[in-house]
C-alpha cells in the first residue's frame, strides 16, 4: 500500500474512536448543551413555519386562482361603462368569452322594521357571476334567487348591525329590496372582509333604480371574462389598441397570480428577516452557554492532553459535540415549525383569500436546519477555540493546588 493510501486509512480509523469518545464524553453535559442550543430552535421554527406557509399559500393561489380572481380576464374602467367600453367587451364575447359585470360602491342601507342604518359595500352583479367558484348562503340555495326579483343577500355582520332577519325589507337609495338570506362563503374574499366592510349583493338589473351611481359617484366598475379556449394574454394583445382607446384596463389571470404571489413573497421575506434576527439572537445565547460549558471542561481537556490527545483531536471531540447538539436543536426547531405550519390555516383562515392546502416544504425545512446548524457552529466556535490553549500541565497544576 502506498504512503498516501496508508495515511487516508489511518485518518478513517482514527475518526471512529474520536466520534465514540465525543459521544461518551457528552453524557454528563448533553442536557445543558441541548438547553443552550434550544435558543436556536426558536429561530429555526420561525423560519421553517414562515417559508413553508408562504409556499403553501402561493401553491394554493395558483390552484384556486380563477375562483380567487373571478375569471380568466378582469376588465375595469374608472367612470362607468361607456358605449366604447361595452364594444370592447362585445369583441371579447365574439371570440368566445363569457363576460359578466360587477359594480361595487359604498352606500347606507336602511332597515325600516328596526329603523337602523349601516354602511354597506354594495355589489351589483350580473347573472353569470361568479364565473368560477360558488357562493354559498344561509339558508342554502338563495344565490340562485338573487336575480329573480328585487332581492339582496347580506353579510352576517350587516344583518346583525341592522338587527334584520330573512324576509325583512331594506332600502337602498330609491328602491326597496327583500332580504332573502345571508352570505356564507364568497370566492376570493377572506372571511374577515365581511366584518371590515359588510357586503350586500344585489342584481345588476336593479342598480339604476337605486340612483346611487350618478355622475361623479365613486365606485369600482369591473367585468370578468371566462374563455372557452385560447390564451388570455394573446387575446389581450390582439385587442390592445381597442382597449387603450376605450380606456379599459385588462388583466389576465397570469398577471393577477404574479401580483398576488409577489406580495406574499415580499411579506414572507420580511417575516423571514425577523426569523433570521431571532436566530442570530439565539446564536448569542449559544455563544454564552458554550463559553460556560467550555470553562467546566478545561480539566477534562487537560487530562485528555495528558493521555496523548492532540489539540486537533480535542477540538474535533468538542466541535462534534457542539455540532450534534446544534443539529438536534435545529431538528427540534424544524419539527416545531412544521407543527406551527399546520396550525396557521386554522388561526389565519378568516384573513386569507384562499383555502390553504398544507403540505410539507422540504426546501424550507432543509434551509432552516442548515441555517440553524451553521449559526450554532459559528457562534460556538469562538468559545471552543479556547480549548486549544489548554496544556497538559494544567491538570498537574490543579493536582498540586489540591
Amino acid at each position: 500500500m502506498s504512503a498516501p493510501a496508508e495515511s487516508r486509512a489511518t485518518r478513517r480509523e482514527s475518526r471512529s474512536p474520536l466520534l465514540g469518545l465525543a459521544w461518551r464524553e457528552s453524557r454528563s453535559t448533553r442536557r445543558k448543551l441541548l438547553l443552550y442550543m434550544s435558543s436556536i430552535s426558536l429561530g429555526v421554527a420561525a423560519l421553517v413555519a414562515i417559508d413553508s406557509f408562504a409556499g403553501n399559500i402561493n401553491r394554493s393561489v395558483r390552484e384556486q386562482s380563477r375562483a380567487l380572481i373571478g375569471g380568466d380576464l378582469v376588465f375595469s374602467v374608472r367612470n362607468g361603462w361607456t358605449p366604447a367600453a361595452d364594444s370592447v367587451l362585445d369583441a371579447f364575447r365574439a371570440r368566445g368569452a363569457t363576460i359578466t359585470r360587477a359594480t361595487s360602491f359604498a352606500s347606507m342601507a336602511y332597515a325600516p322594521r328596526t329603523n337602523a342604518t349601516r354602511l354597506a359595500q354594495v355589489r351589483a352583479v350580473g347573472e353569470e357571476y361568479p364565473l368560477y367558484g360558488t357562493i354559498t348562503t344561509r339558508p342554502p340555495g338563495q344565490w340562485e334567487r338573487l336575480h329573480a326579483g328585487r332581492h339582496v343577500l347580506l353579510d352576517p355582520a350587516l344583518m346583525i348591525g341592522l338587527d334584520a332577519r330573512v324576509g325583512d325589507t331594506i332600502t337602498l337609495g330609491y328602491q326597496t329590496f327583500e332580504i332573502i338570506g345571508a352570505l356564507d362563503q364568497v370566492p376570493g374574499d377572506p372571511g374577515i372582509a365581511g366584518a371590515m366592510a359588510p357586503r350586500l349583493f344585489m342584481s345588476e338589473a336593479h342598480m339604476a333604480g337605486t340612483r346611487l351611481l350618478i355622475t361623479g359617484s365613486r365606485g369600482d366598475f369591473d367585468a370578468y371574462g371566462r374563455l372557452a379556449s385560447g390564451d388570455a394574454d394573446a387575446m389581450v394583445r390582439s385587442l390592445r389598441d381597442r382597449l387603450d382607446t376605450a380606456q379599459v384596463r385588462a388583466r389576465t389571470i397570469r398577471q393577477q397570480e404574479n401580483n398576488i404571489t409577489e406580495g406574499i413573497t415580499e411579506l414572507s421575506d420580511f417575516l423571514g428577516l425577523v426569523g433570521i434576527i431571532a436566530l442570530l439572537l439565539g446564536g448569542v445565547g449559544v455563544a454564552s452557554g458554550v463559553n460556560a460549558w467550555v470553562m467546566r471542561k478545561i480539566d477534562t481537556v487537560a487530562i485528555l492532553r495528558c493521555l496523548g490527545a492532540t489539540t486537533r483531536q480535542v477540538m474535533a471531540i468538542y466541535v462534534a459535540q457542539a455540532a450534534l447538539m446544534g443539529l438536534l436543536g435545529a431538528a427540534i426547531g424544524a419539527a416545531l415549525g412544521v407543527a406551527i405550519q399546520f396550525l396557521l390555516p386554522g388561526a389565519l383562515g378568516d384573513v386569507l383569500p384562499v383555502d390553504v392546502t398544507v403540505r410539507l416544504e422540504p426546501s424550507a425545512i432543509g434551509m432552516g436546519m442548515l441555517l440553524g446548524l451553521w449559526i450554532a457552529l459559528a457562534f460556538a466556535l469562538r468559545p471552543l477555540l479556547a480549548l486549544r490553549r489548554v496544556s497538559p500541565l494544567q491538570a498537574l497544576r490543579r493536582t498540586d493546588d489540591g
